[in-house]
């Protein structure tokens, strides 16, 4: 197939959704177009990983683009089955999703499927939510990435590229749709009978803009401002133990507060950055290898919502949040931040230095790249009160003893992270959007999901889209 000639499916991202979707597509013999603005995995390396300071990738941040997209080459990631992402399965119906979450895991892992476990009954006086997780080791994800992208690469069906960016997307009377590429070659158009939109974090400021000009049906998000905590494994290794995705929701000051990423396997948890051209923000791997002297770490999201219980909009999270982080660096304006958790609880800033940290926390950091400044100070007073006070409720059952003063003094608190950013869109059980033929599988659906739950969606998609393409295949209930 040359890109002459008009797709029967374009799909936009080559993260879970986009991948299992393009692969499904192919082995019913459908001619798909799959584009990312990132490169290929093998070349998505991040020098924050290597204790080097974050440049962005000449704009294209290797940790949110490129083939695998959140399945990052050569990090430990964890899958989670239903009821994790209930929303998706609630739209897709049980018995299918259950289906659906079976066919993803056969086609990226094969026989080296993991072993699932849930939450151990007591152990914390918090209602953990209960649902099946796994987590891959770095070796398994290369191999899960590797065989994906040889499968699509080496199908006829499927043509790969990369470094390409879709600037524009609109509906076309005669072809379905119409779509200009952009890449170091210059922009070329395209049709396609159907387009999937499976774009990550990398897409989420363009997607949002592609909702409102295709005027596709949607409600706005209930955003979230995160903090992640890193600590000594052992602080956090007993909550690994009652469920390898701790997640919890809390309650204070007001504010909903919820656990996200628990990120302490056997070697501790990773943490990425991710650039977004003028700020960079924070994520989070599992290391489920075996590791000496490891750190882990965990998120806390505060719900944003003003007084009368209305979500924040994009522009007061630039003004309140994202222009006080920019301004927290001199040196580096947008980059992460960290401050000593004694100095976070007080709102003051008596460690100013990353030797300082180190000296009175007894360790250093897991990165290098940080400035240290008063990263409470840009809080609104009740999210602050509110992450401090489910904290402290929460250490005990992550350490199994009480917090001390010296354990608080071992912790590094580390910012800024946002989420819950993207429109929820209006969606059938297939993944249809409210315009006919464009469908969105992943975080650009505006559901909560998982890598799991974003492969699930993405085949989703693919099974009705290539029924609609193709009159002879019928979509499977």
């Amino acid at each position: 197939m040359t890109i002459g000639r008009p797709a029967d499916v374009l799909v936009i991202g080559a993260g879970p959704a986009g991948m299992l979707a393009a692969d499904r597509l192919a082995q019913d013999g459908v001619n798909v177009i799959l584009v990312d603005a990132g490169r290929h995995h093998t070349r998505r390396i991040c020098p924050v990983d290597r204790m080097k300071s974050c440049h962005g990738c000449r704009g294209i941040c290797n940790v949110i683009s490129g083939v695998g997209g959140s399945i990052h080459y050569g990090d430990g990631v964890k899958l989670s089955r239903f009821p994790s992402g209930r929303r998706l399965a609630e739209l897709l119906g049980p018995a299918r999703a259950d289906r659906l979450s079976d066919a993803a895991l056969d086609r990226m892992c094969g026989a080296d499927r993991p072993a699932f476990r849930g939450a151990l009954t007591g152990g914390t006086p918090f209602q953990v939510k209960d649902y099946p997780v796994a987590s891959l080791s770095s070796a398994q994800v290369r191999t899960l990435v590797d065989q994906l992208y040889m499968s699509l690469a080496s199908s006829p069906r499927v043509t790969i590229r990369l470094g390409v960016e879709v600037t524009a997307l609109r509906p076309d009377d005669r072809h379905g749709f119409t779509a200009c590429l952009a890449s170091a070659h210059g922009v070329e158009t395209i049709t396609a009978r159907r387009v999937i939109t499976a774009v990550g974090r990398r897409g989420q400021r363009w997607w949002a803009q592609q909702i409102r000009n295709l005027e596709l049906d949607h409600t706005l998000p209930t955003p979230s401002v995160g903090l992640r905590f890193e600590a000594p494994i052992g602080l956090l290794r007993r909550g690994a133990l009652i469920h390898d995705d701790f997640k919890t929701t809390l309650v204070r000051a007001g504010v909903k507060v919820k656990t996200f990423c628990f990120c302490a396997g056997p070697g501790g948890g990773r943490l990425k950055f991710t650039d977004y051209g003028d700020h960079t923000l924070l994520d989070g791997h599992v290391i489920p290898e075996a590791g000496e002297s490891a750190t882990g770490n965990f998120a806390l999201l505060a719900q944003l919502r003003d007084e009368a219980g209305q979500p924040r909009d994009a522009r007061w999270i630039e003004k309140h949040l994202l222009t006080p982080y920019r301004s927290l660096r001199e040196d580096r304006p947008g980059k992460p931040v960290l401050q000593w958790y004694p100095d976070w609880r007080t709102k003051q800033l008596t460690c100013t230095t990353l030797d300082g940290f180190a000296e009175r926390a007894g360790h250093r950091p897991s990165l290098t790249d940080y400035g240290v400044a008063n990263l409470a100070g840009i809080l609104p007073g009740s999210v602050h009160t509110a992450m401090r006070t489910v904290f402290e409720e929460l250490m005990p059952s992550f350490a199994g003893r009480p917090l001390s003063k010296y354990d608080a003094a071992r912790i590094a608190v580390i910012g800024l992270e946002l989420e819950s950013l993207w429109d929820e869109l209006a969606l059938t059980p297939h993944m249809e959007t409210s315009l006919p033929g464009l469908y969105a599988a992943g975080d650009c659906s505006g559901l909560a999901q998982g890598i799991l739950q974003a492969a699930v969606a993405g085949i989703a998609a693919a099974e009705h889209a290539m029924a609609s393409v193709s009159p002879t295949i019928g979509d499977p209930a």
